[in-house]
């Protein structure tokens, strides 16, 4: 009869440590992208360029999804609203962040390249740096070419948008997330 009850109760400290183990293999889903999630950008953190014409914009929303695909919403000041659709990638950089005006001071920064597939098919290429619910986020079109225009690179930092050889910080824009 000891036996048998020994025998039991081992048999009972396995089921129980069986089902502990495998509760303990459960993983948590890995981070989503640092840029994953709704930004808006409105106001003064609208940069120059897009707030002049013929752009116009008073306010920019946009989604970053986890299958590198994108929405940008842009209402201009006769409260048009124009949605660009299409894919991006990014990759991080050993570079940082160093204007103190940005919000993301000390962030890294990351080069991204969007594939905009509507209204219009280009590419734009730049960089963005997150620090908390701030984005620093500075791109511009590549392909078709602009003459005389180069985009921003990591190395280069924000505001190294260059238009006809000159570094331009007038595509510096900011985002908060929401």
């Amino acid at each position: 009869m000891k036996k048998l009850f020994l025998l039991s109760l081992l048999s009972f400290s396995l089921f129980f440590t069986a089902c502990e183990s495998e509760e303990d293999d459960i993983l948590p889903p890995p981070p989503a992208d640092p840029i994953v999630g709704t930004w808006v950008s409105e106001g003064m953190n609208i940069p120059l360029g897009l707030r002049m014409a013929p752009f116009r914009a008073k306010k920019i929303v946009a989604t970053f999804n986890e299958n590198k695909t994108y929405t940008a919403i842009q209402t201009d000041s006769a409260n048009v609203n124009t949605t660009f659709t299409g894919t991006y990638q990014f990759t991080e950089s050993t570079n940082t962040d160093t204007l103190s005006t940005t919000g993301t001071k000390g962030a890294k920064i990351f080069s991204i390249t969007l594939n905009q597939a509507s209204p219009s098919a280009v590419i734009a290429q730049g960089v963005f740096a997150i620090l908390g619910t701030n984005m620093t986020y500075e791109v511009i079109q590549t392909t078709p070419a602009l003459t005389g225009v180069s985009a921003p690179t990591a190395a280069g930092g924000f505001g190294s948008t260059t238009i006809a050889g000159a570094r331009n910080p007038f595509f510096i824009q900011k985002y908060v997330k929401q």
